[in-house]
């Protein structure tokens, strides 16, 4: 493993200096955001199904950075399922509380810090104190703590080590840095022009009246392309619902009876939910979201 990850370094600092050799030798200015296809950007999403892959893999993370962060977030929690998971699920909701991005970015250095200081604190646990200097006094005390919750709480221990697996955590690090630099990079006027803006609609908007906002011409089975776009903005909606109702069926708790209700809720209406005020919408999807993120903390918990 080790001798894997020195390759990849190896490999990485090798492809910088060979771009920058090239750049300098062809006095050629470097992109103001790391990509791997110069050429294309924001303009040639809507050219056909090979640019638009060309620009998610320049850009996907600049457009879907926050949701990738948030779902190895719920990882993170569903693998350790222990005091410290609680502590990323009450972070979790602290973030997605703020509910718009230019709000969830100002919060999110912050976020950061929480993250690399817990991952910190974990690791001088999992250390712990050389077992000639004394005993953790959860096992010399005259009711010691029973095992499970010496797990539970990763504590440091002689009889039963904490798990040092980090691997989630550094997931978590990494993308919640690398979505830093995004909140930090979307605000220049260079970048934006390149990869587009990821500024939010107006909640006040009519969905009637989305076209006129749009900058796209509609499409019609004209291409692959917009093959692709009738089943996202058509199809998405129903495929949600169908995982709602999956995970509202797949065990039988209380918990689950929640999302039973939600997509019900969701069926009785169908797609004219979709033409409702963009306000009415989200506020929706506020509470089937916030409603998600409780059964992950109390299952935690629990």
């Amino acid at each position: 493993n080790h001798l894997m990850v020195l390759g990849l370094l190896v490999f990485e600092a090798t492809v910088h200096r060979h771009q920058l050799y090239f750049r300098l030798r062809n006095d050629l200015k470097p992109p103001p955001f790391s990509i791997i296809f110069q050429f294309i950007t924001r303009q040639h999403l809507d050219h056909g199904v090979l640019p638009c892959v060309k620009y998610f893999i320049n850009f996907g993370f600049y457009k879907f950075g926050l949701e990738i962060s948030l779902i190895i977030a719920v990882n993170v929690i569903g693998q350790r399922m222990d005091f410290y998971a609680l502590l990323h699920s009450g972070a979790l909701i602290a973030v997605l509380s703020r509910r718009r991005r230019k709000a969830i970015g100002e919060v999110w250095p912050k976020y950061c810090c929480f993250t690399a200081g817990l991952m910190v604190f974990q690791y001088l646990l999992c250390i712990g104190i050389p077992p000639a200097l004394c005993a953790y006094p959860w096992r010399t005390a005259a009711h010691p703590l029973n095992s499970n919750v010496i797990k539970w709480f990763y504590l440091p221990d002689f009889a039963m080590r904490p798990n040092p697996s980090f691997i989630f955590d550094h997931l978590l690090l990494l993308c919640s840095s690398l979505q830093w630099q995004v909140f930090v990079e979307e605000n220049r006027a260079a970048v934006r022009l390149l990869a587009g803006d990821n500024v939010e609609i107006s909640r006040n908007l009519d969905p009637c009246s989305f076209n006129q906002f749009v900058p796209v011409d509609n499409f019609l089975h004209c291409s692959y392309l917009d093959m692709v776009k009738v089943f996202v903005y058509s199809y998405f909606f129903w495929l949600v619902l169908c995982l709602i109702f999956i995970t509202g069926t797949t065990r039988i708790n209380i918990f689950c009876l929640g999302y039973l209700v939600a997509c019900f809720y969701f069926m009785l209406f169908g797609g004219s939910v979709l033409m409702q005020p963009v306000r009415y919408i989200l506020r929706l999807w506020d509470w089937l979201i916030a409603y998600t993120c409780f059964v992950i903390a109390m299952k935690n918990l629990l």
